[in-house]
């Protein structure tokens, strides 16, 4: 059935949240039909890591194989939401606390979803992996991770090296996940990446549906 789909996108537009460092989004008309043009088209310039993005293994130093059938595989198929109830941190100690298996596709829920991490004003405390979580993840070798939030280890000094972890334990990493409507739970995932060839990050659009 195709109602019960749960869009767990961020929106694009100008003046969205994003990385400080990164250009904003923007888009301007170049022809439009009411000034005579046979169509509409539309000039798009944003961040590689603009909201619901995965994280390019290339960025860390990582080889990661040019393979369509691996990214396939680890952003479409079963995926367990799980609600993270730290409210500084997802940690090691929370985390083995669920069943999380080898291959296990991860998507973490945390209060980032309930706030106002990505409006205009976002939250300085946001919600991310602390090094114990993506050590444990990765010796786990769970399949994907994905977050609520921009940087899936944040915005500090360790930000890079958490990424780094996940990273050459060939773990894919999905940012800028939103979560308000979904419940803990397992759930049929497809994220399907943009096809950019020797892109630093890709845009994304990630959808959940239900189980059971």
């Amino acid at each position: 059935m195709i109602s019960n789909w749960i869009d767990i996108s961020l929106p694009l537009y100008p003046g969205m949240v994003q990385r400080a460092e990164d250009p904003p989004f923007q888009i301007e008309p170049v022809t439009d039909r009411i000034n005579g043009d046979k169509v509409h088209v539309s000039r798009i310039s944003m961040s590689s890591h603009a909201g619901t993005h995965i994280g390019a293994p290339v960025k860390c130093g990582s080889s990661f194989p040019d393979n369509e059938q691996t990214e396939f595989s680890a952003t479409i198929g079963l995926a367990k939401v799980i609600e993270i109830q730290d409210k500084h941190s997802v940690n090691a100690e929370e985390l083995k606390k669920h069943r999380i298996y080898s291959h296990d596709r991860i998507l973490l829920k945390t209060r980032n979803s309930a706030s106002d991490c990505f409006s205009d004003h976002p939250h300085e405390n946001t919600i991310v992996l602390d090094r114990t979580a993506a050590a444990w993840l990765a010796e786990r070798r769970v399949s994907t991770v994905g977050i609520d939030a921009l940087f899936i280890g944040g915005k500090h000094e360790n930000g890079k090296e958490i990424a780094r972890i996940l990273i050459q334990a060939g773990i894919v990493i999905i940012e800028g996940l939103e979560f308000s409507r979904v419940k803990p739970g397992e759930y049929m995932l497809i994220c399907l990446p943009l096809k950019i060839l020797n892109g630093y990050g890709t845009p994304a659009r990630a959808i959940l549906q239900p189980v059971r």
